[in-house]
C-alpha cells in the first residue's frame, strides 16, 4: 500500500479523525487510525467505540490497500514537516510504515486493518436537515451547562429535541440550565423525538462544524446512534440511554423583576468582583435599589469587593445570590449587547435572555450567602 499526498491535506484528514481517538487506551488498536487507499481516494477512520469519525480525500498517487497507523505520531510528524511538503507513505513487507518527505525518514509500527473495530449496526435511521451554522449555534449555546461525571449519567450530555416545527437543545447540571431554539419547520419529521448526545460527542461535533457555513447538513438518528454527514466527513456517536428530566418546568416564563443591563459592562463587573469571592462557593450578591445595581463578594479572609452600575429600575429593594462562575457562563453565552435578567424571589431561579433574541434562555439557580 502506498500514498503520496501534500502535508496539508494529510494533516486535515488526520486532525478530523483525532477527536475520536483516545490518547491512552487499553486496546492499542484504538490509538490507531484506519487508512484505506482505493483508486485515487484515501479513506480515514478513527473510533473509541463510542464515537466514530470518518473522512475521505483525493490523493496525488497511491496503491490500493489498508492498514492502521499510530494516529497522533503520524499527525505530529506531519506537523513537524515544512509547509507544502510532499509526503510519501509506504507499507513495507514487514508491515512497518515508512514515511518520507524530502530528506526526512520515519518508520512506524502498524496493526492489521482486519483488527480495527466497527461500530455496531446502527439500524433504522430517521433523517432531517439543518444549516451547518444553525446546528453549531444550537450546540455551542447550551454545551457549557452540561454536567461532567455526574452520577445522573443522562445529565453528562445534551438533549436534542426534534419536532415538526423546529429543533431545540437543552443541557443542565442541576445548578443551571441552557436552552436554545431553532424555530423553522423540519422536513421529514412527523413526531417529536428526544435524543441525549454524550458530552464528548457534543464537543467533538461542535469542533467539526463551521459557523460560517449555511450549507444543510444531514442529521440521522436511530434508536441508539446519531450520525451527521458533512461534505466528505461522517460523524457517528452512540446516544445516552436514559430519560431526560422535564426541562420545561425548570425554565421560568419571565420575572416580576426585569432589568436590562449592558452585557459587556456587567460581564466585566462580575469578573472584577469575582477576584475576592470565596474560592469554594464562588458567591456574589446582586442588590437592586432605585436605579442602581450593586454586585458584592467577600471571602473567609474578610476581604470585600463591591461594584455598582446605574440601571433603569424603580421597584422595591431586592437582593439575590449566585455562583459567579455560573452567572458569568450564562452572560457569556448570550450574543447581544443587552442582557435581560428576570427574577422573582431570592429563592427561585433567575432567567438571563437577550431581549433581541428569545431563542436562547439561560437559567441560574440562586445560592444562599
Amino acid at each position: 500500500m502506498k500514498l503520496t499526498q501534500t502535508r496539508e491535506h494529510l494533516l486535515e484528514s488526520l486532525q478530523a479523525t483525532l477527536g475520536a481517538i483516545e490518547k491512552r487506551h487499553t486496546a492499542p488498536i484504538l490509538e490507531n487510525v484506519l487508512l484505506r487507499i482505493e483508486g485515487t481516494q484515501s479513506f480515514w477512520r478513527g473510533t473509541d467505540l463510542e464515537l466514530e469519525i470518518s473522512t475521505h480525500s483525493p490523493i496525488m498517487d497511491g496503491a490500493d490497500g489498508s492498514i492502521t497507523l499510530p494516529a497522533r505520531k503520524l499527525a505530529d510528524i506531519c506537523k513537524s514537516l515544512p509547509a507544502e511538503s510532499i509526503v510519501n507513505l509506504e507499507v513495507q513487507e514487514d508491515n512497518r510504515a515508512r514515511v518520507t518527505s524530502g530528506r526526512s525518514r520515519f518508520e512506524l509500527a502498524t496493526l492489521p486493518a482486519s483488527e480495527f473495530p466497527d461500530l455496531e449496526d446502527i439500524g433504522e435511521m430517521h433523517s432531517f436537515e439543518l444549516p451547518e451554522n444553525q446546528l453549531k449555534h444550537l450546540l455551542d449555546s447550551t454545551a457549557f451547562a452540561m454536567a461532567n461525571q455526574d452520577v445522573r449519567y443522562y445529565l453528562n450530555g445534551m438533549l436534542l429535541e426534534v419536532n415538526p416545527d423546529g429543533v431545540r437543545t437543552v443541557s443542565t447540571d442541576g445548578h443551571r440550565l441552557a436552552l436554545c431554539f431553532h424555530n423553522d419547520a423540519i422536513n421529514g419529521v412527523t413526531e417529536p423525538r428526544q435524543l441525549i448526545i454524550p458530552r464528548k460527542g457534543v464537543l467533538e461535533l461542535s469542533r467539526l462544524l463551521r459557523s460560517d457555513s449555511q450549507v444543510p447538513v444531514l442529521v440521522q438518528a436511530s434508536q441508539n446512534h446519531l450520525r451527521v454527514q458533512l461534505d466528505n466527513l461522517r460523524f457517528t456517536t452512540k446516544l445516552v440511554d436514559g430519560r431526560y428530566p422535564d426541562y420545561r418546568a425548570a425554565v421560568p416564563g419571565g420575572g416580576q423583576i426585569q432589568i436590562d443591563i449592558d452585557r459587556k459592562t456587567f460581564k466585566d463587573m462580575l469578573n472584577r468582583v469575582a477576584i475576592l469571592s470565596n474560592e469554594k462557593f464562588r458567591g456574589v450578591r446582586l442588590s437592586l435599589s432605585e436605579n442602581l445595581l450593586q454586585v458584592q463578594a467577600h471571602n473567609p479572609e474578610q476581604e470585600v469587593a463591591t461594584d455598582e452600575l446605574d440601571i433603569a429600575y424603580s421597584g422595591n429593594d431586592f437582593s439575590i445570590g449566585f455562583n459567579v462562575t455560573y452567572l458569568l457562563d450564562a452572560v457569556s453565552h448570550l450574543s447581544g449587547d443587552t442582557l435581560r435578567l428576570h427574577c422573582n424571589s431570592p429563592e427561585s431561579s433567575a432567567l438571563a435572555t437577550d431581549p433581541e433574541d428569545e431563542t436562547v434562555r439561560n437559567v441560574i439557580m440562586p445560592i444562599r450567602l
